[in-house]
């Protein structure tokens, strides 16, 4: 795993998570998505979000801002592939976010 996934979302990330991504880029066609699973909903599921709609929404604390302000392919020197990255967010029941760009061929 990369050192740029925090610890929290790695004990989270598995198959099911990049099987998700990878059924929704084929879905909305586009690479350019946001994972979000989020522990507040019960029962909580993932959703894809556009990652724009994410990086300009003004609820995001700046910090998660930023980082969506990239596609995750954009960093493909650090993990591979760049049509199996997407950015995952989780939020958790506390309200502290976690965000971390992912590559399918991580979990390889």
């Amino acid at each position: 795993m990369s050192q740029a996934i925090p610890d929290r979302i790695q004990e989270i990330l598995d198959e099911r998570v990049t099987d998700f991504a990878q059924a929704a880029q084929r879905h909305f066609k586009t690479n350019d998505l946001v994972v979000v699973l989020d522990f507040r909903d019960e029962p909580a599921e993932l959703q894809a979000v556009a990652r724009e709609d994410l990086a300009a929404a003004e609820e995001l604390s700046l910090d998660l801002r930023l980082k969506l302000s990239k596609p995750a392919a954009d960093l493909q020197d650090v993990h591979g592939s760049p049509a199996q990255s997407f950015w995952f967010i989780v939020i958790f029941e506390d309200d502290d976010a976690e965000c971390g760009a992912v590559n399918a061929s991580m979990l390889s």
